[in-house]
């Protein structure tokens, strides 16, 4: 099958696209410039990189039609991020393409009621990102029901894997909180230290699109949770991290009304 996958040299395109082609897949990679992907594999060679300015193209409106110009049977969209964006490639591939797959967020969902969070738990989003991903959602499953437009989305959780910066047990992006408790320093967690996050390796969300594809007739009009077996509090986290790193963790609690 030819796939096109749309920002194949990403976090998790860096594993999706030498994963296709090892599943006998002729792969376009669709990447805004010319960026080396995370790591390195022998499958690029045989990847055909395309390149192609997403802003630029959708402004002028011609994205989605550019992508349906590659002629893939299957597109793999991993840089979706507005309603617009994704208007444009379901106006371009009706009819020109057998599966379309959307990387979406377990974010859709918001705050977590229930833990691990099933794929028919409300949607109650918050902030500009979940309700955006959650909006994209929708509606591309409502045109799957309603036109049989071949939709799969995907729902990753808290990425990880080289060249990522993971999300700490803090609930933030900044890695010196790995510092502090690598040398048992305080370490300061919001919310009682009972927030959840929920990793997946990058690689492991690339296995899925895999088998998404494999399975199109079970996975079209269909959404997918990936992430790990079970959801961590930000407290079991740097806990788990201390005594990784040989520490007891020094942990201070802010309530929930601060």
């Amino acid at each position: 099958m030819r796939i096109v996958v749309i920002g194949g040299t990403g976090h998790i395109g860096t594993y999706l696209s030498p994963r296709l082609v090892e599943a006998g897949h002729e792969v376009n990679c669709v990447t805004r410039g010319r960026r080396e992907p995370y790591r390195p594999n022998g499958a690029w060679k045989q990847i055909v990189p395309i390149q192609l300015d997403r802003a630029a193209e959708e402004s002028a409106g011609r994205f989605g039609e550019k992508i349906a110009e590659l002629r893939g049977e299957a597109v793999i969209d991993l840089t979706c991020y507005t309603m617009e964006s994704a208007r444009q490639l379901v106006d371009a591939l009706p009819g020109r393409v057998q599966h379309f797959l959307h990387c979406g967020t377990i974010w859709v969902h918001g705050h977590s009621v229930q833990v691990p969070t099933r794929e028919d738990a409300p949607r109650q989003p918050f902030g500009d990102y979940g309700c955006r991903k959650a909006a994209i959602e929708a509606y591309l499953l409502q045109v799957a029901r309603d036109t049989g437009f071949p939709a799969t989305a995907l729902h990753p959780g808290h990425l990880v894997g080289p060249g990522w910066r993971p999300l700490n047990p803090a609930g933030n992006f900044n890695p010196e909180v790995f510092s502090l408790l690598a040398v048992g320093s305080e370490v300061v967690l919001p919310n009682l230290g009972m927030e959840t996050v929920h990793h997946v390796h990058a690689d492991d969300v690339a296995q899925a699109f895999v088998r998404a594809v494999a399975r199109r007739s079970a996975a079209i009009g269909e959404c997918f949770h990936v992430v790990s077996r079970a959801a961590l509090t930000l407290r079991g986290y740097a806990e788990g991290m201390a005594s990784w790193f040989g520490r007891k963790a020094d942990l201070r609690f802010l309530g929930w009304e601060e």
